[in-house]
């Protein structure tokens, strides 16, 4: 009985660790935070289900998993384009509309411009800004780890160059 209590202790430290990063990783990819929490939820059942054979980088492991199904909900999408943005409602007193409206504006382009993005240097970013390792990067990515931060360098280069075409 107490193996069971080790065993929750390690999944709920796992979960505390990386759920955050992974919503973040899977909302920047499908462009969609509800559905992105329900894919984030999906790769932790996937963990407790089919656990990886070695722990050693799960963080890497989860972010691999997090990757796969947010791809496949964007091919299992019938029609992006049909899809309706969702707007959070934020307290009045706290952000004015016009801050909602600039930040989502800002959002957009942001998604926009990794949209067009090689997916490689897409995800490259997504991974680096939602704060995993080079080491995690390099294992969701299959890339070597020395080749990690020219590769980042890279994309951001990409970025900038894209988003001040947007602008």
């Amino acid at each position: 009985m107490w193996e069971v209590f080790k065993i929750l202790d390690s999944f709920k430290d796992i979960f505390e660790k990386y759920y955050s990063k992974i919503y973040r990783q899977i909302a920047l990819i499908i462009n969609d935070d509800d559905n992105a929490q329900d894919i984030a939820q999906e790769v932790f059942i996937k963990l407790i289900k089919n656990p990886p054979h070695s722990d050693e980088n799960i963080g890497g492991w989860l972010s691999k998993v997090a990757i796969n199904q947010a791809l496949n909900f964007i091919r299992s999408e019938k029609n992006l384009k049909s899809r309706e943005i969702k707007v959070s409602q934020f307290n009045d007193d706290l952000i004015s509309p016009e801050d909602i409206a600039i930040e989502k504006i800002e959002i957009d382009k942001v998604r926009k411009v990794l949209s067009k993005m090689d997916k490689r240097d897409m995800l490259c970013l997504v991974l680096k800004h939602s704060g995993y390792s080079y080491e995690e990067i390099s294992i969701s990515l299959g890339i070597k780890k020395s080749s990690v931060g020219a590769t980042v360098a890279r994309a951001h280069k990409k970025f900038k160059e894209l988003y001040e075409k947007e602008v």
